[in-house]
């Protein structure tokens, strides 16, 4: 299948540039890492949150409208200055809100072999979950053009209900777009008739390939055989059961190194490849690639760009998430702004070289 580019979902207004266009109301947790061979790394930042803003953050190629990107972070008595002294490094709109008698989102990620798939997380404080009520009376980040969620679609609908009444309570009256991704407790084909229901309010749903299967092709464990028909099939059915107000959504499948799938009624279905690929020596931990790409994607629909250019940038954000453990390290300035030596734009053309080549 192919596809060209088309406008996003219409959330009823763009804003003008001096909005916000991105907020992702997922957790910053602290991570402790233990690896096979005893190696402990502790305080990794990480999270759906943390790195769907680093993600929102890479598509604003423009770094003086890095501002346009808003991140609520939801802290305890325990946060790292030093997370707090990164975040404020970016440019972005940062919202800082303390409990001194809580301590931060905090886990525990055990990698069991050395394919870095092989882990198990579990919580270890009681996890700090912004929701539409912490927005209230924050007027920068509530304006914001998109949201992104990462919940079950009870959760999901109960945010997107909750953040619509909290915006016309203070006066903004445009509809967001809403970016669903959806929590992989979730993802059961128990769930498929709220998936289906919670899709419709969505103007992005974008499962992982595993999870969408799970949900919707009866699989309750990943298949070792990878095949785009069936994905490609299940994203067409769900265009018809409606996508997004007025059926206009899209689904985007993230397929981890065999790329990413994109669909929409006013969008043919079209294949992306992966930046990476699955062997690739650059890929050191895909831990927050989903959410990264989600967040890149969101952002530059937010901009007003249409499906073809949000999901290259999407991939571009995923790539920069997974060459290291943790967050990627950024230098420079304006222009000269590199993220792990490279810069966003330079990474862009190399990837649209890759889909020449590929495609």
């Amino acid at each position: 299948m192919s596809g060209s580019s088309t406008q996003p979902p219409d959330p009823t207004g763009l804003g003008d540039m001096n909005d916000i266009i991105f907020v992702s109301l997922g957790m910053i947790v602290m991570d402790e890492i233990r690896f096979p061979d005893g190696k402990v790394l502790s305080h990794v930042p990480g999270g759906s949150g943390l790195y769907s803003t680093l993600g929102a953050r890479l598509a604003v190629t423009d770094v003086t409208n890095s501002g346009r990107v808003g991140c609520l972070a939801l802290a305890g008595s325990d946060f790292p200055v030093s997370v707090v002294d990164t975040l404020k490094s970016w440019g972005i709109t940062l919202c800082l809100q303390q409990a001194d008698d809580r301590l931060s989102t905090r886990g525990l990620l055990q990698y069991q072999g050395t394919n870095f798939k092989d882990r198990v997380f579990s919580y270890t404080t009681a996890p700090l979950q912004p929701t539409p009520a912490d927005l209230t009376n924050r007027i920068p980040l509530l304006r914001s053009v998109a949201f992104h969620l990462l919940a079950s679609p009870q959760d999901f609908e109960l945010s997107a209900q909750q953040l619509q009444a909290i915006r016309h309570a203070d006066g903004v009256l445009t509809k967001p777009l809403l970016a669903w991704e959806p929590a992989p407790a979730s993802c059961r084909s128990s769930f498929r008739d709220e998936h289906l229901k919670a899709a419709k309010l969505a103007h992005i749903y974008s499962p992982n390939h595993t999870e969408l299967l799970a949900v919707f092709h009866d699989v309750e464990e990943p298949s070792l055989v990878f095949d785009r028909d069936t994905i490609q099939d299940i994203a067409l059915q769900l265009l018809e059961s409606g996508v997004g107000p007025d059926g206009q959504g899209a689904v985007v499948v993230r397929c981890e190194e065999h790329g990413s799938f994109a669909v929409s009624k006013a969008y043919t279905g079209r294949w992306f490849p992966a930046f990476y690929s699955g062997n690739s020596s650059k890929v050191v931990d895909a831990t927050g690639a989903g959410n990264a790409f989600l967040g890149g994607a969101t952002a530059k629909l937010a901009e007003g760009a249409g499906l073809t250019e949000a999901v290259i940038m999407g991939t571009v954000a995923a790539s920069f998430a997974i060459e290291q453990i943790g967050l990627p390290e950024r230098a420079g300035e304006g222009k000269g702004e590199t993220w792990n030596g490279v810069g966003v734009l330079s990474r862009i053309e190399a990837y649209r070289a890759k889909m020449e080549k590929n495609y």
